[in-house]
């Protein structure tokens, strides 16, 4: 029988060397930078040279998480990065930015690449369309059912990795606004601040709306084996140690004999996580949203805080050897309490530690003991020199990839909808193109609109962030229909949706390709893409700093903040601001947006002068607005009131 890979993660040494012990095959880690878990302590090219040597003594492998994305100021870092990797030669990187991917084909081609799970992979042609750019191996969305993996392993030519074990995203993966929206803190950057694990205003009353319980699939792992899926990942790369090896021990006991699986559940139930889901794969939705955010045992709140100890009432016994989270009133960090000693009396405890950052009404929660020791160190450093790029090395490789400079001035509007009875109004040749964004059922309406030759040649048909692999043939009959009846203009919102297109189409990518640097774009324009958008979360430094002007920069538009399969409860939030949000149901998928439209139009004149000179309006959500006054706000760059800015003015992390 095939056995699958258990890759752990390690987010500190001892949690390498935590795995090592509890039976992982592989691991996976960050560097200081390009990761996203930036919160992890991560590893220094030292570090990782003696982690490779160790693992590959013991014949195991590991990776090397580069799967942020990356600003157009980071792409010499990141050269400099990419160069240190290939001399240290972990077994492969994971990555989402599809500069990451363009550098290694060209310049680093001795490094395997993983395509992240922030990439949204969730059918075999997009699997197939990556190994065919230089993808070893795919990590797919989590939200995959097992008749859909079962159907896309039949038609898979690549490696492919599932998520077995671990917290989950509320929203598919690469695809969450919220994070980046309430801060400039991008959950694609490695920065999420866990907006899904806080409770928001309902009508009911404040719940976690969107707060998931953790995954935990290890009665599949049969199932997993018979499909032959190479690897099966546990998420917790800021987990403990203790945490990482009862784990590994559990999956290892599991994937080595299907007959102890019932051994390793047990070992699982005691690891001070949250209540578990199999969610799609075992059909487990409607009960997989989470009562409590927090992981742990609720200990108590922080009563008193003294310079080097916190006090705190709690039934709970704590011993110095257990470990204790403390997390703060928004909800949005949790630190490890460093133990120093722990002195009782009568159910107050009072905990010497570090109290830099602590403060009265902090929750604390057990989260686990220290129980075994795991080695800290190398008992033979082996790492060697790096030897760096020279900076003209460096520039000379960043301008290799080609991009638009700087166009004539003259605006071209592009326009989004939803509704085909636009046309009824909207004259078309006020727009370079029109993006229409239907649901499959609605597909062939553009067929029987009866327009003319030159409107329907600037018509852009937009697929679908998710495509399901049992729905794969309906779109691709459906894009076969639409370009045998002259409509072959397609809008993308993955870059591997070109494996669904015959050729001589004309193509576009939306937001949801993410360009945020000139070496992405690059890649793009070199599979013959014509119209591409910014990302959504872009910020005017990043726009500016690169030399592509070509691009399309949405300037009204409600993002989604959230774009999940998971129901939600409510459908309409606000939160602790008293900002109004709310969730509607597209095609199958929960979408969250902010009730009120961002607008960048009062920014326009501004990005005329720096040679940006495409903008795109997006009215296919309601609004109250009409078309021309937004127009109108373009052309005089003039602001929309009550409408926001995201990160164009405040930044992105």
């Amino acid at each position: 029988m095939f056995k699958p890979e258990l890759l752990l993660p390690a987010g500190t040494l001892e949690a390498f060397f935590a795995a090592m012990e509890g039976g992982a095959d592989a691991v996976y880690l960050g560097l200081k930078k390009f990761n996203a878990r930036n919160r992890a302590r991560n590893f220094s090219y030292a570090d990782l040279q003696n982690i490779m040597a160790e693992a590959h003594s013991r014949g195991r492998k590991v990776y090397v998480t580069l799967n942020t994305l990356i600003k157009n100021n980071e792409l010499s870092e990141l050269v400099e990065t990419l160069s240190a990797l290939s001399q240290c030669r972990p077994d492969a990187l994971i990555i989402q930015d599809l500069a990451v991917a363009n550098l290694v084909r060209r310049y680093f081609p001795d490094l395997n690449i993983h395509a992240s799970t922030q990439m949204s992979v969730h059918n075999s042609k997009s699997c197939n369309f990556l190994k065919d750019c230089g993808f070893s191996r795919v990590v797919l969305a989590r939200e995959l059912t097992m008749h859909e993996l079962s159907q896309l392993m039949r038609s898979v030519k690549v490696e492919t990795e599932v998520f077995v074990h671990g917290a989950l995203c509320y929203s598919v993966s690469g695809q969450c606004l919220f994070s980046s929206y309430l801060g400039g803190n991008s959950a694609n950057r490695g920065l999420c601040t866990q907006v899904c694990r806080r409770t928001f205003r309902t009508e009911n009353g404040n719940l976690p709306l969107f707060s998931m319980k953790d995954f935990q699939l290890v009665d599949l792992i049969p199932e997993f084996a018979r499909l032959k899926v190479s690897s099966l990942k546990v998420e917790g790369r800021m987990k403990t140690p203790d945490y990482v090896y009862n784990v590994a021990r559990a999956y290892r006991m599991a994937l080595d004999d299907y007959s102890k699986i019932g051994d390793a559940k047990e070992l699982l139930a005691s690891d001070f996580a949250r209540e578990k889901t199999q969610w799609f794969m075992g059909h487990d939705v409607a009960n997989s949203i989470a009562q409590k955010s927090e992981t742990g045992i609720f200990v108590g709140t922080i009563e008193k805080v003294d310079a080097d100890s916190v006090v705190v009432t709690s039934d709970v016994e704590i011993t110095r050897n257990a470990k204790l989270r403390c997390r703060n009133s928004s909800d949005t960090e949790a630190d490890f309490i460093r133990i120093k000693d722990i002195e009782r009396d009568a159910g107050k405890y009072r905990i010497f530690c570090d109290t830099d950052g602590y403060s009265v009404g902090q929750s604390i929660y057990l989260v686990g003991f220290t129980n075994l020791p795991f080695a800290v160190k190398f008992r033979r450093p082996v790492s060697c020199k790096i030897n760096f790029p020279s900076q003209q090395r460096i520039e000379a490789i960043r301008r290799s990839f080609p991009v638009v400079g700087s166009r004539d001035n003259t605006m071209r509007l592009f326009l989004r909808v939803s509704d085909t009875g636009v046309f009824k109004s909207v004259n078309v040749n006020d727009f370079e193109a029109v993006f229409v964004k239907l649901p499959l059922d609605r597909i062939d309406e553009i067929l029987s609109l009866g327009l003319h030759k030159e409107t329907m040649q600037k018509i852009f048909v937009e697929l679908p962030k998710y495509i399901s692999e049992l729905r794969l043939d309906e779109w691709c009959n459906a894009i076969s229909r639409l370009c045998k009846a002259g409509c072959n203009r397609f809008v993308l919102s993955n870059v591997s949706q070109l494996s669904m297109l015959p050729s001589g189409c004309m193509v576009a990518t939306n937001e949801n390709v993410y360009l945020m640097n000139d070496v992405a774009v690059n890649f793009v324009k070199s599979n013959k893409v014509r119209y591409y958008c910014y990302p959504a979360e872009n910020e005017y430094p990043n726009l500016i700093s690169g030399r592509d002007r070509g691009g399309i920069v949405p300037v009204y538009f409600r993002p989604d903040l959230f774009y999940s399969r998971q129901p939600v409860v409510a459908r309409k939030f606000s939160d602790d601001n008293k900002v109004r949000y709310s969730c509607s149901v597209e095609a199958g998928f929960t979408v969250v947006s902010d009730e009120r439209a961002i607008s960048l139009t009062h920014n326009v004149a501004k990005l005329q002068g720096k040679g940006f000179c495409r903008f795109l309006v997006d009215i296919s959500d309601e609004n109250n607005l009409s078309l021309a006054e937004i127009v109108k706000a373009i052309r005089t760059s003039s602001k929309i009131p009550n409408t926001v800015d995201f990160n164009m003015k405040k930044g992105l992390k």
